[in-house]
């Protein structure tokens, strides 16, 4: 069995179970304390580990694979990752804003959701993925500071850090900045983002729902 991607299967693995295990973290706490923001934010990490996990096993056995079944993995990582930011993004809502105004946020998640999934089913480029989960990143890090004093007051720091590496990160994929030839951007995206997943992370045991 010869594995295509060796590095990049392993750090996305690695990516993945990162990922994973912190959402079992996120959602344990967001559980004890009924707070629905912190399992949306748990959602989402779970999310990229199914991203994760499965973009690893694409780049890693594509070779081996049928291309239909290549096929459906791809558009199934990128299908994960757009659940993931809009994940992110329903939880800051809850968390920053409440009544009507959060319902018509939850709305729009759901809408920009619905025109990512049409998108990439006639479309598959990773660049996509980059453009919306910057883009949901973005809008927590708007609704972090401008709805203050929210349930997000109090993680405002961590998560504008978190969104601060995973630009860096995103650049990284978008520009192919590759540190040598077997350790390339997609491998350096990764790691990167693996950081960027633990400043999130602190952030998203700070969250609370709007009161």
């Amino acid at each position: 069995m010869r594995i295509t991607e060796p590095m990049t299967l392993a750090t996305d693995y690695v990516l993945g179970g990162v990922a994973l295990v912190l959402a079992v973290s996120v959602f344990y706490h967001g559980q004890a304390e009924g707070q629905v923001a912190m399992r949306l934010w748990a959602t989402a990490l779970v999310m990229i580990a199914i991203a994760a996990f499965v973009g690893g096993s694409y780049h890693g056995f594509v070779e081996m694979l049928p291309p239909a079944m290549a096929r459906r993995l791809w558009t199934l990582t990128l299908a994960a990752a757009g659940f993931g930011s809009a994940a992110l993004l329903a939880a800051a809502a809850v968390a920053g804003t409440g009544g009507a105004f959060q319902r018509v946020l939850v709305w729009i998640v759901i809408v920009k959701l619905a025109c990512f999934i049409v998108v990439i089913s006639s479309r598959t480029e990773f660049i996509i993925v980059i453009v919306d989960y910057t883009s949901a990143l973005g809008g927590v890090v708007l609704l972090a500071w401008l709805t203050v004093p929210s349930g997000l007051s109090d993680a405002a720091r961590w998560i504008t850090a978190g969104v601060g590496v995973s630009v860096v990160a995103a650049l990284i994929q978008a520009l192919r900045i590759a540190p040598h030839p077997r350790f390339n951007h997609n491998d350096l995206f990764h790691v990167v983002q693996t950081g960027a997943l633990f400043l999130l992370y602190q952030g998203g045991l700070l969250i609370r729902d709007f009161r």
